[in-house]
């Protein structure tokens, strides 16, 4: 009787481990491929509470959190520091039940962001979500040092190690170039808009929400309104949702105009019009004379219109054309303070961000005759996702292997430690 109690215990705690542990796996990670989304999510929360923080110090609190939770996960599912990692886990929950029980009733955001833009569900299910765990959570603090791990102490750390490493791996590409797995609306290899030819008439309707006194109205295509007017956001039914991208020339919809289909065409993202990416306006420039030399077409979308984007290419003198978009659905299409998407013939070939790219490579490129679109900026992401997500589980794989020399050399320093007292 005492051996099935002791079973069901074990039971009990490998599943709160498994269900608790992967759950803090895939949050982790999804925060970690996709950090730029996670600092939107992060400034979201923010601006709802009217508290300004500056972007820095929200990047180094989006990795802080994405790193600590992979990590608390990994030690969960193996069962490495037993106490501790139930205690960490514990400690997040303290602050993120209080919060999705506000965000269920408040519904200040559209989703908690738990798992970034990998796995979207709704506020109350995230707190119901959430309620689940701390239960499980609650018998690992109770019972979780109880059973042992699958690695022995003398090598936990490595698994540590490791864990760190790859999670920030992945939060230093998603940061400096583009994420590493994409599930927003615009992945490479797609074609960037459907245009009129390729969707039907039904697939057109859709409503642009502009703002006037504080008041919101809705207006068709062709019944667009005039400059007193601000735009919020534009609305699709049926299969228009495909073609939620929306780009302005003024009060005109120029999206199907721009995106023609054909040639080769750089597209700068400018998400954030202030400081960052006039430090970078120059860039810009010297990419728009090196398309311009190939035969090539560059243009600008800038979350800015009216007056804002007047005040902005004044500033940075963009030699190409500048449009305007609205800044969530540029937010879908590309990550960062300024990104470059290219294009051949509609098609999606990569994206990065535009911090990436140097003066240097784009001169060489101008005299080397390198072709810097296809050979130097094109960056295989997908390639290199698969290489570090491999290499991570070799060392898991690489550790585990080390269990019985590790037991052997615990022996063997306990003894040794013995003799000597």
């Amino acid at each position: 009787m005492e051996k099935r109690k002791l079973d069901a215990v074990k039971i009990l705690v490998w599943l709160s481990r498994l269900i608790v542990g992967l759950t803090f796996i895939v949050s982790g990670w999804a925060k970690s491929v996709d950090p730029w989304g996670f600092i939107y999510k992060i400034e979201e929360y923010f601006n709802v509470w009217d508290v300004v923080v500056p972007r820095e110090l929200t990047l180094a609190l989006a990795i802080a959190i994405s790193i600590t939770e992979f990590v608390i996960g990994i030690m969960l599912t193996f069962g490495i520091m037993r106490r501790v990692s139930a205690w960490l886990a514990a400690a997040f929950m303290v602050v993120l039940l209080p919060l999705t029980a506000y965000i269920a009733v408040a519904d200040p955001v559209s989703d908690c962001g738990c798992f970034g833009d990998f796995i979207i569900i709704s506020n109350v299910a995230t707190l119901i979500k959430n309620i689940i765990l701390t239960g499980f959570i609650i018998v690992l603090l109770l019972r979780n040092d109880a059973v042992t791990g699958i690695y022995t102490q003398s090598i936990q750390w490595l698994v540590i190690f490791g864990a760190i490493a790859y999670s920030g791996v992945l939060n230093f590409v998603g940061c400096r170039y583009q994420p590493l797995m994409d599930f927003r609306p615009y992945p490479v290899d797609s074609k960037l808009v459907f245009t009129s030819s390729e969707h039907s008439d039904e697939d057109d309707e859709g409503v642009f929400i502009y703002k006037k006194n504080g008041e919101e109205q809705s207006f068709s295509v062709d019944q667009l309104p005039d400059s007193t007017w601000t735009f919020v956001r534009a609305e699709f039914s049926n299969n228009a949702k495909d073609n939620r991208l929306t780009v302005f020339d003024g009060d005109e919809d120029v999206t199907d105009m721009i995106f023609n289909g054909m040639g080769e065409q750089l597209i700068v993202v400018v998400i954030d019009p202030g400081i960052r990416y006039l430090t970078r306006a120059r860039l810009a420039n010297e990419l728009y004379r090196y398309m311009s030399a190939r035969n090539g077409e560059m243009f600008a979308l800038v979350a800015a219109e009216g007056d804002d984007l007047e005040a902005w290419q004044q500033l940075a003198l963009p030699e190409y054309m500048a449009y305007s978009a609205e800044d969530t659905s540029l937010k879908e299409l590309v990550r960062g303070d300024a990104g470059l998407i290219y294009l051949r013939d509609g098609k999606i070939i990569w994206k990065r961000n535009l911090a990436s790219v140097s003066h240097d490579a784009i001169k060489a490129a101008a005299h080397k005759d390198i072709d810097l679109l296809n050979d130097d900026l094109d960056l295989n992401l997908e390639r290199f996702n698969y290489v570090i997500m491999i290499v991570f589980f070799a060392w898991l794989l690489i550790i585990f292997s080390l269990n019985y020399p590790g037991k052997i050399l615990g022996r063997y320093f306990s003894s040794d430690s013995a003799k000597n007292l």
